[in-house]
C-alpha cells in the first residue's frame, strides 16, 4: 500500500529540486499511481497543491515555530514541514495526531532519525496554538509594510503586489488579495 504522504513528499522535492511547473509534475505523479483509488488521489493533490500555493504563509508560520528558519532546513525536512503545515491549518478532517505522527515516521524512513524530535515539536507546537497563529499585521509591528504583509498572507510575489499596487492603487490592490484569501 502506498503512503499518500510520501507521494506529496516527493512531489514537493520534484518541484523544488526541478523547478518545474507544480500542475505537471502532480499530474505525472498521479499518473504514475493512477491505480490509487478516487479519495488518495484526491488528498495527494489538495496537498500538494496547497503546499505549494500557501508556501510563503506556511514558510512565515514555520518561522515562528522553529529555531532553524525554514530557508537552512534540509530540503526534504523544509518539504515535509511545509506539507505537514498546511494539513494542520487548512485539513480539519485529518487529525493533528495523524498529522504529526506521520510526519516523524516519514522523517524517521527517510533517514532523518535525529530531527524527530524537531518535527513532533514544531508541528504540535502550531498544532496547540493554531488559533491564536500571527500573520504578519503592519498595523501592530511597524517593521512590515502593508505589500510585505499581504503578499504574505496571501502567498503571493511582491512583484504581483507591486505591479497591481501601480496598475490599481493600494486599496484595490488589498481588495483584489482578499478575495484570494
Amino acid at each position: 500500500m502506498q503512503n499518500t504522504r510520501e507521494i506529496v513528499l516527493e512531489i514537493l522535492m520534484e518541484i523544488d529540486r526541478e523547478n518545474g511547473f507544480s500542475n505537471t509534475i502532480i499530474r505525472q505523479v498521479l499518473d504514475k499511481y493512477n491505480y490509487l483509488d478516487k479519495q488518495d488521489k484526491a488528498f495527494i493533490k489538495r496537498v500538494a497543491e496547497g503546499s505549494v500555493e500557501r508556501r510563503m504563509e506556511l514558510d512565515y508560520i514555520l518561522n515562528q515555530y522553529s529555531k532553524v528558519p525554514v530557508k537552512k532546513m534540509k530540503p526534504l525536512i523544509r518539504s515535509l514541514m511545509r506539507m505537514s503545515t498546511y494539513q494542520l491549518l487548512y485539513m480539519d478532517h485529518v487529525p493533528d495526531s495523524a498529522v504529526c505522527n506521520e510526519a516523524v515516521k516519514l522523517a524517521e524512513k527517510r533517514k532523518f532519525h535525529s530531527l524527530k524530535g524537531f518535527v513532533n515539536g514544531v508541528l504540535r507546537s502550531i498544532a496547540r496554538s493554531r488559533e491564536a497563529l500571527l500573520l504578519p499585521d503592519p498595523e501592530k509591528d511597524k517593521n512590515i509594510s502593508w505589500k510585505e504583509a499581504l503578499s504574505i498572507k496571501a502567498s503571493m510575489p511582491m512583484l504581483i503586489i507591486d505591479l497591481w499596487e501601480a496598475d490599481y492603487g493600494k486599496e484595490k490592490t488589498i481588495e483584489m488579495t482578499n478575495h484570494l484569501l
